[in-house]
Formats: structure tokens, sequence, C-alpha cells
């Protein structure tokens, strides 16, 4: 999104530090084998997904739609790899990867597109794979807000209509919970942090 070209810094500013995310990130560290494939989608500026994981001796993919996201990216994680693209046109080819995860991308998607997204995540994950997702608890479908001074959608769900969702397209949840967390000068939200599993 070439809105978000020019706000890179400021994000990670703001949306880098969240514990929660690093509490998930660290953990599906850890339930991977040494040396495992992780695709992060919608992986912004690498920061800190990319970053821990490679930390963690894994194989990253990070994928986001921003270059100038991406540019940042490229020079705090230079051990991932980086692609330009849009999440949601990913082919159902695109790789086999013992988890994936998408933190607060998804959210940028309708909710067709988030399910669609979804059906093929399950098919990239290797049996057994982990999925971890961040998002924030809402219930919507392509609601226009403004993030960071930019125009966007949003979608969401509620925890218990998320961890349906993740149900119904195959996935086991081994954990969910809604916290409240505040951004570094913003307002406070309540985000949800799922990961699931394919069985």
């Amino acid at each position: 999104m070439e809105a978000f070209d020019h706000l890179a810094e400021q994000y990670q500013g703001e949306h880098s530090h969240n514990p929660f995310q690093t509490a998930l990130v660290e953990r599906i560290a850890a339930l991977l084998p040494a040396g495992a494939a992780v695709l992060d989608l919608g992986c912004g500026t690498g920061v800190p997904t990319a970053q821990l994981l490679t930390e963690a001796d894994h194989r990253v993919v990070g994928v986001d739609i921003s270059e100038g996201m991406l540019r940042l990216a490229r020079e705090q994680v230079p051990a991932a790899e980086f692609v330009h693209a849009d999440v949601k046109e990913l082919p159902d080819d695109f790789g086999t990867f013992g988890a994936v995860t998408a933190f607060f991308s998804l959210l940028m998607l309708s909710r067709a597109d988030i399910e669609r997204t979804l059906k093929k995540t399950y098919g990239w994950l290797e049996p057994g794979g982990h999925l971890g997702i961040g998002m924030v608890d809402f219930d919507g479908d392509s609601v226009p807000v403004e993030f960071l001074g930019v125009p966007v959608t949003v979608s969401g769900y509620p925890e218990p209509e998320l961890a349906a969702v993740l149900e119904a397209h195959g996935f086991t949840v081994v954990s969910i919970e809604t916290v409240t967390f505040a951004p570094a000068g913003g307002p406070e939200e309540r985000q949800i942090f799922a990961l699931a599993r394919k069985p």
C-alpha cells in the first residue's frame, strides 16, 4: 500500500514493541525444529517478527505490499528474504512452511479475502505447522478508519468468531486471548493473539 511507504519509521516506532506479539513469536520459534521455514504475511519493517525468528536460526520469508516497509526490513533483518507482493494475491503454490505469521496484516483485508488467505495458508503449512495471528478485536468488514493519519479500511472479528473462522478452515486453535495494548503515542486498543495448528 503506497500510503504506508512514508510511514515505515513511524509505524515501527509505535508498533514494534508489543510484548504480546513478541511472546507469541518467541513461542512459535521454540515450537519449530531448527532451521524451519517461516512465512511472515504483512511483515512490515521486519521488527520484531522476522528479527526474532532469524535470531532463533529460522529461515524467514517476509511479504509486504509496501516498498517503504520492505526497505527498512531489508536493512534491519538482512538474514531474511523479503518479497514485494500483495498478501491476498500470493499463489496457492507459494511454498511450504513450518509456520506462518500474520500480525495486524489480515485486518487490512476484507473478511472474504481474510478467509481466502487462511485457506491458502492452510495449504502452505506443513502438517503440524503453526499459524500465529494478531488482530484488533472488533466486529466489522472493510470499515473505513484513519490509521497514522492515513485512510484505510479494516476488518475484524470478536474473539469467539475468529476462533470459529480458524476452525472452519481446518486449524486447531491452540490458544487465543484478547489483551489491551497501547502503542507508543497511540490510544489503547483491544487485540487478539491466536496460535493455531494444522493437524
